[in-house]
């Protein structure tokens, strides 16, 4: 398993996705995107999606070279047309578009259309939360699969329908974001790239019966919902008010074909308070969770965010560990874009 560096990951992966008619600043923000989620540890979702999405490349779903644009605009509303490029592309434009609005309205309300899969949603939340604004995406399943029964099912109808919320404070964001599933599709990728058991009470296989094993998922298995029945009405709300809303069918119906439909809210909280107030009581908030006194068997209270930027210093000065089938794939992409595989930056 090689731990690379950032830089050269990023510069890596960068060569690799232009290699397939991509911009260098579009291939620049998609290899950013993606290798800012490893640092962040959420390895489903970073380099190991670079071979799928060269195979939606190669199948002609992502259209590599394609710029997103927005299509109408009403009032505080808007839809971002992503011309089927790279996800990430279209969101960002999207999330910009949101936070724009909600200055100039108070609000801002944007969907996604013609929309690859956008990656990790707390980057979106983010962006419109570094304006000072709150920041909410949602979006639901993408061209993977039925993934996720709901509460007391044994058959997938849901994809993985995560959200992510994120609040301005005198420093970074503070951010939440998490798949309505048990674990994201991705999780189970990695874990099998890994070779590891999965945690028990997240994963049915094909018969509806409990198992730890990755590889089930790939062969009829499926994700429970995260909370029992909270989490499965929280799934059908993403069916329904990222997706309906935004123009697209649900993905278990016959008239999905592919994409990732997406909602993203801006809130302007001077509208309603001030921001040096909003500010005070967020900050103040937090610290009383993490003056909480551990329970037995924990360490400490944990808030969303802390973990990634633990990760982030972590493998910012270590590097990034990428599973050796991981490794394998992006070198063999190298070979196929002619591209020179790195010699330095590499540690085995």
């Amino acid at each position: 398993m090689p731990n690379v560096e950032a830089q050269t990951l990023t510069e890596f992966c960068k060569a690799i996705i232009a290699g397939t008619g991509a911009s260098e600043d579009l291939a620049t923000t998609v290899a950013a995107s993606l290798v800012r989620t490893n640092l962040m540890g959420h390895d489903s979702h970073g380099v190991i999606r670079v071979k799928s999405y060269l195979d939606l490349v190669q199948k002609g779903a992502i259209q590599p070279d394609a710029r997103p644009r927005i299509e109408r605009q009403f009032g505080a509303t808007a839809t971002v047309d992503c011309q089927w490029g790279f996800g990430q592309i279209g969101a960002r434009l999207g999330a910009e578009t949101a936070r724009d609005l909600a200055q100039e309205h108070g609000i801002g309300c944007v969907t996604l259309a013609q929309v690859n899969h956008i990656g990790r949603l707390g980057e979106y939340a983010e962006i419109i939360a570094q304006a000072g604004l709150i920041g909410i995406v949602m979006t639901s399943g993408t061209f993977v699969k039925l993934s996720v029964t709901p509460y007391g099912g044994r058959e997938p109808i849901f994809g993985t329908n995560p959200m992510a919320w994120a609040v301005p404070t005198s420093g970074e964001p503070f951010m939440l974001d998490f798949a309505t599933a048990a674990v994201a599709n991705g999780k189970v990728a990695v874990a099998l790239s890994k070779g590891e058991a999965f945690p028990p009470g997240m994963l049915l296989d094909q018969d509806g019966n409990p198992t730890t094993d990755p590889a089930s998922f790939y062969h009829g298995g499926m994700l429970l919902p995260f909370g029992t029945y909270k989490g499965s009405g929280l799934a059908l709300m993403m069916e329904i008010i990222p997706t309906i809303l935004a123009g697209f069918a649900p993905l278990s119906s016959p008239e999905f074909k592919s994409g990732n439909p997406t909602l993203m809210l801006a809130i302007n909280l001077e509208v309603f308070t001030t921001r040096e107030r909003f500010d005070y009581l967020v900050e103040e908030l937090l610290a009383r969770v993490k003056q909480v006194p551990p329970a037995v068997g924990f360490e400490e209270v944990l808030l969303p965010g802390e973990k990634e930027a633990r990760s982030m210093a972590q493998r910012l000065q270590a590097g990034v560990p990428l599973p050796d089938s991981v490794w394998h794939d992006l070198t063999t992409l190298a070979g196929h874009y002619g591209v020179a595989v790195p010699e330095r930056g590499v540690y085995v």
